[in-house]
């Protein structure tokens, strides 16, 4: 893969896995220190797949959580609960830096399952509201409304549990198309809770277009049994920091 499909493939490919890993029974942060994962992520778009490879590292107590790409290319990404994110390319010494909500780690399903979140996935605190609750063939769904105040394309949200356990969450527009299905299995414990190690997302950009990535996470570590070094990295004080013109100008190439 040359340079540029590379920085094409880390703005098109590896933020969407970030957010998917931003867009994770109280939690007892004494109880876990910190965790790690090995991330396998697969999408399939327009006949074509692509596989990325990596770890996932992350300290309940501050937040903090570092996501070292190996494979297709050598990416650091490093995200706070205060939305703060930074993308370092160890091979050209360069940064993309972001700041907003989005971007918080309180985003990610790691924090929401940790957190005890499940039964709304953080739905609540985007501002959606409970409307229905209904029984579909041994699983129940819960229908949530956006909230009428903020501009957003999700108007409606379903999400369905099985055994109290969240298996499902699809949004819908305004015209009520369905344009994102999420699917949770793969179920383990850790630290004694329930968290999907296999997280499937179906995006739908029309009703004949549509990619599908499915996440897989595995050897799990925990507390001194997970290397320090990459929630201690320091991304070098030479290097370059992108602008959004910077981000575009590689968009172009």
């Amino acid at each position: 893969m040359n340079r540029s499909k590379l920085k094409k493939f880390r703005v098109l490919f590896l933020f969407p896995v970030l957010f998917a890993l931003l867009i994770f029974s109280a939690f007892t942060y004494s109880n876990l220190q910190k965790l790690s994962f090995d991330l396998t992520a697969r999408t399939l778009f327009q006949g074509k797949s692509i596989t990325a490879k990596g770890e996932v590292y992350y300290k309940p107590s501050s937040g903090l959580m570092v996501t070292r790409m190996i494979s297709p290319i050598n990416q650091i990404i490093i995200a706070t609960s205060t939305g703060e994110l930074k993308s370092y390319d160890p091979e050209g010494n360069t940064v993309a830096l972001s700041q907003g909500s989005e971007f918080s780690t309180k985003n990610s399903f790691i924090y929401s399952f940790l957190s005890g979140q499940t039964s709304d996935l953080g739905l609540t605190g985007l501002g959606f509201k409970l409307i229905d609750t209904r029984n579909d063939a041994g699983l129940i769904v819960h229908t949530w409304a956006a909230p009428a105040d903020r501009a957003m394309k999700a108007q409606t949200v379903e999400l369905a549990f099985d055994n109290y356990l969240p298996i499902y969450l699809g949004f819908a527009d305004a015209n009520d198309f369905v344009y994102q299905k999420t699917y949770y299995t793969n179920y383990q414990s850790v630290s004694y809770i329930q968290m999907p190690l296999t997280i499937t997302e179906i995006n739908y950009y029309n009703e004949a277009d549509s990619s599908i990535t499915q996440r897989m996470y595995t050897n799990l570590k925990t507390n001194s049994v997970v290397d320090d070094t990459w929630l201690n990295f320091r991304i070098p004080d030479d290097a370059e920091v992108l602008d959004e013109a910077s981000l575009k100008k590689q968009m172009d190439k």
